[in-house]
């Protein structure tokens, strides 16, 4: 009764401890049984296969295919006497032993052993079960199937290519006055220092080639409507960003950038307005589905020369000279294509 009772939570215990485990994909190899008799050797491996195979996991022919490997051996049960001499067990003991081993297939480590004495065969059609539950508990909850899914789910973030496109809006878009102006009419001055000019919500669409799992560039083109003193325009572009990609943990990667643009005005009050533009920014993405990612996107720009604009107030100058300096948020998805090699 005791010994029943001991089984009985062992049993428990395995049970429960494999039950997270996904065991479908687990392939398992039983060798041929070593043993004196050869219907121990038949009985053994054709019970354990088969209750390895209904608690859930696959069993393979092949020991290079297998995940792991359960060593079957059965001996007669020696005792050791105390004058030093060997013999049967006494009639009344469990006349032998069948050892049990669990190897990793992949590099034959071993990773659980026991033995467990028996007699007769009829009474281990209650324990084979049991047995296979007390090794296969010893199997480590991340196994290869584990890693391989692990592996495709950090695929978003490792693509060769990237489709980006995003909707940018510029939380600061300041044009500075550089000169004073001075009215004609005395003690009036109709435009100010540090004069700001309201931008309306732009556009960016980039193909991003990551060329290093630490460095990727992006050719961008974006537009931009813009209001130049009340007089509307639209203001096209393009640019590179060098980015510099982080990946501290497998549902999202930070990317901190340079970024040089060139844009020119269609339209609107400009006489002059400034080729290049340079900054950078700090790309934060989130994984979006299999192959992309969410993005929120914020930089700064800079850009080198003046904007010039007419002066259409009626008094001089006519021509106002301003610095242009821009911070955005951009909110945008990016889809990649062809998985880097790691």
């Amino acid at each position: 009764m005791k010994k029943n009772t001991i089984l009985f939570l062992w049993f428990l215990t395995a049970a429960a401890s494999i039950y997270a485990q996904i065991r479908e994909d687990t392939l398992i190899h039983v060798p041929d049984v070593a043993a004196e008799r050869p219907d121990h050797a038949i009985y053994f491996r054709e019970n354990f296969e088969m209750e390895i195979a209904g608690a859930g996991y696959t069993i393979t022919d092949s020991e290079t295919e297998a995940d792991y490997i359960i060593q079957l051996e059965v001996k007669p049960n020696v005792i050791l006497y105390d004058d030093g001499t060997f013999g049967d067990a006494p009639p009344d003991e469990d006349q032998y032993l069948l050892h049990i081993a669990l190897y990793s297939a992949e590099d034959s480590a071993e990773i659980v052993a026991f033995t467990f004495p028996f007699t007769e065969l009829e009474e281990m059609y209650s324990f084979n079960l049991y047995l296979v539950y007390e090794a296969m508990a010893n199997v480590p909850i991340t196994r290869l199937a584990d890693v391989e899914i692990a592996e495709e789910d950090d695929n978003w973030r490792n693509k060769w290519l990237y489709l980006r496109v995003s909707l940018d809006y510029p939380v600061i878009s300041a044009y500075i006055i550089k000169e004073s102006v001075k009215s004609e009419r005395p003690g009036y001055d109709p435009i100010y220092q540090g004069n700001e000019i309201g931008v309306f919500v732009g556009a960016t669409a980039g193909l991003e080639l990551q060329f290093l799992d630490w460095m990727s560039a992006e050719a961008f083109f974006n537009i931009r409507f813009s209001d130049p003193v009340d007089e509307f325009a639209f203001i096209p572009g393009i640019g590179l960003q060098l980015k510099f990609p982080l990946k501290p943990a497998k549902h999202f990667m930070l990317s901190p950038y340079l970024v040089c643009n060139t844009q020119a005005p269609t339209a609107g009050n400009y006489v002059d307005f400034p080729q290049w533009a340079v900054g950078g920014g700090f790309q934060f993405g989130a994984k979006g589905g299999s192959t992309g990612a969410f993005f929120i996107d914020a930089n700064y720009l800079y850009s080198i020369g003046d904007v010039v604009i007419r002066n259409r107030s009626g008094w001089s100058p006519e021509r106002i000279h301003y610095t242009r300096n821009v911070i955005s948020i951009g909110l945008g998805y990016k889809i990649g294509f062809f998985d880097r090699p790691k």
